[in-house]
């Protein structure tokens, strides 16, 4: 099946790009924009994925507002039509490649719309090829880029417009492509891993934009603060600039793993040190995007539903850990994976960050005996 891309000289295979070079059902290909406005009046985050090998594309939109969070997911069948990036009411436009993009959805049952055009600020941050292997068995290989900048448009919810500016909004996002467990279904039929639970301790991956000048950097720590890994970079205009060194001092909300404020320092290849203030805006949670077996029917991302199919819900997400159905029941979601927006504040400079802060198990530094250790799985509380 011949594509739009298809008319551009970049294949990598004997074939059209409505093919990929592997049968791996966990194959994706997809953009990730998330974003809010200088208050925090509106946090959100939105995916527009392509699963090739199952003929599904599918999205979401969580948008943060006064507390609660509303949620709209979508799916379809890829090859309907392979060039429209949408799903319903649900679309991205790629108006100038990793310049301009459009975020569009219309009216729905969950009351929230959008149409807002993204405009990165900053070239783009090349991560390296992300491989993971269990047990020699290949799981995952991702390819990443991250993008800043602001955007300009309307955000409505229940009827209440909020216009949202270049001057008092900043976008995160990135394009990943790959093969990724979790996404495009569960795993079916093979062995489970001989350790299942083989990473304890503190992840960080924060995207942030200054006035002048941006940065990236996340790591993994074990249980007793050790580093495990590292990718950083601060994006300048001038040109990237490696990071030497990385250090933070978190506060969390309290008996909670849920970041509320703190610091963190960078220390870049010039030997200048910043350090940044953070103050929170407020959170989304991944799982109302179908993120860890968010859907209804728990198969997560990429899984088929159907020629199409919508579903969304509507949370009290004020408490830092737990949420509010609309039918009054309290849960805490099996998997706290959280995106939080926050404040910076270096010297006399202010920006924003996208910035996910997660315990896996204990964290002993700061005290943090993490989701696993309190939450099994998604029920009451």
């Amino acid at each position: 099946m011949l594509t739009k891309a298809d008319e551009y000289p970049f294949h990598q295979i004997a074939g059209s790009f409505s093919r990929v070079h592997t049968s791996d059902k966990h194959w994706n290909d997809g953009h990730y924009v998330c974003l809010c406005d200088d208050s925090g009046e509106v946090c959100l985050i939105s995916v527009v994925r392509l699963y090739q090998n199952n003929d599904v594309l599918d999205g979401f939109v969580s948008l943060r507002h006064k507390g609660k969070q509303y949620n709209f997911r979508a799916s379809r069948r890829l090859r309907t039509d392979i060039d429209f990036f949408g799903v319903g009411p649900l679309r991205i436009e790629l108006l100038d490649p990793m310049q301009t993009l459009r975020l569009v959805l219309e009216e729905n049952d969950i009351g929230i719309t959008c149409d807002l055009v993204c405009e990165s600020t900053i070239e783009p941050y090349e991560d390296e090829v992300l491989i993971t292997r269990r047990d020699d068995i290949l799981f995952g290989e991702r390819a990443v880029y991250e993008l800043v900048g602001t955007c300009e448009g309307t955000v409505s919810v229940n009827g209440e417009e909020i216009k949202l500016t270049h001057d008092h909004s900043t976008v995160f996002r990135n394009h990943s492509w790959g093969t990724m467990p979790g996404r495009g279904g569960p795993r079916e039929h093979g062995a489970p891993p001989k350790d299942p639970d083989p990473w304890s301790g503190l992840r960080n991956w924060v995207l942030f934009r200054m006035p002048e000048y941006a940065g990236f950097y996340q790591f993994q720590e074990n249980k007793i603060g050790e580093r495990l890994s590292t990718h950083t970079a601060m994006l300048m205009p001038e040109g990237q600039l490696d990071v030497l060194s990385i250090s933070h001092d978190l506060k969390f909300y309290e008996g909670t793993s849920r970041i509320s404020g703190g610091s963190f320092t960078l220390v870049d290849e010039n030997k200048v040190e910043r350090t940044y203030e953070i103050e929170d805006l407020g959170w989304v949670y991944c799982h109302g995007g179908g993120y860890f077996g968010g859907f209804d029917d728990t198969l997560g991302q990429g899984a088929w539903r159907g020629e199409y199919h919508e579903e969304g819900e509507v949370w009290d997400a004020s408490h830092p850990v737990k949420i509010v159905t609309e039918e009054g029941k309290e849960e805490i979601l099996w998997h706290a994976w959280a995106e939080s927006f926050v404040r910076l504040t270096c010297g006399d400079q202010v920006g924003y960050a996208h910035f996910e802060c997660v315990t896996m198990g204990e964290y002993e530094p700061y005290g943090l005996i993490g989701e696993k250790a309190t939450m099994k799985t998604r029920g009451s509380i």
